[in-house]
């Protein structure tokens, strides 16, 4: 085995890659008086995995007996460890290869008062440039030529990846709304230019019952 021979590579660590997100949306039982207290205890029990950012949503608008919690967590390992670590499995029936779920066992998530968790990680060679609802320009490119694009304005969703690639190696994608067509299409991050302008494009897609369960807008369970 020589070291040019790509077997040499069995057993290396795989590189972490730079750019590294577990996110979480929560949904807790609580009043809010109990918002700040609640907000240092999730930030306690997910330190142990990374650097945690808990964002304090207070009631949501559709269950509003539910404080709502948005999570941003830097794991110091990959993302995937983290989410296993987490009690989470990848979704196998999900649209987007990011969703994952939490078997319902009847234990606890993190405290007693969380009812629902949503929940999905990224990774990449640096954070996505673009968020859903920005409108960005279209640059001159042979394959922004091809889909007839080059120099339009379009509204951007979500931020995607080859997920067979190399984590570290990762760049994105956004699937783009175009002005006057149904159908999106895919256009690279380094062929867009920010316009500094932004839209709403989803409304709220969930919501938690009572019991837990998370929700889509037509008042059907998820998953």
């Amino acid at each position: 085995m020589t070291p040019d021979d790509p077997s040499s590579d069995e057993g290396k660590p795989v590189p972490l890659a730079p750019y590294r997100l577990v996110w979480l949306a929560l949904w807790a039982e609580a009043t809010p008086q109990e918002e700040a207290e609640l907000t240092e205890h999730l930030r306690t029990a997910l330190a142990p995995h990374g650097t945690v950012v808990v964002h304090a949503r207070g009631p949501f608008h559709r269950t509003p007996e539910m404080l709502h919690f948005e999570i941003d967590l830097t794991p110091d390992g990959s993302a995937p460890d983290c989410m296993h670590a987490l009690g989470f499995t990848r979704n196998n029936d999900a649209t987007w290869n990011d969703e994952w779920e939490r078997p319902v066992n009847g234990g606890v998530f993190l405290h007693p008062a969380v009812y629902g968790a949503l929940a999905g990680e990224m990774e990449a060679a640096a954070a996505p440039r673009f968020e859903t609802g920005d409108v960005v320009l279209v640059r001159d490119s042979a394959e922004t030529r091809r889909l007839g694009l080059a120099g339009a304005e379009v509204t951007v969703g979500p931020p995607e990846y080859e997920y067979d690639t190399d984590p570290a190696r990762r760049t994105w994608h956004y699937s783009v709304l175009v002005e006057g067509q149904e159908e999106s299409e895919n256009v690279d991050e380094a062929d867009m230019e920010p316009t500094g302008r932004h839209v709403q494009v989803y409304g709220e897609r969930t919501s938690v019952s009572t019991d837990g369960v998370v929700m889509s807008p037509s008042g059907e369970a998820d998953g």
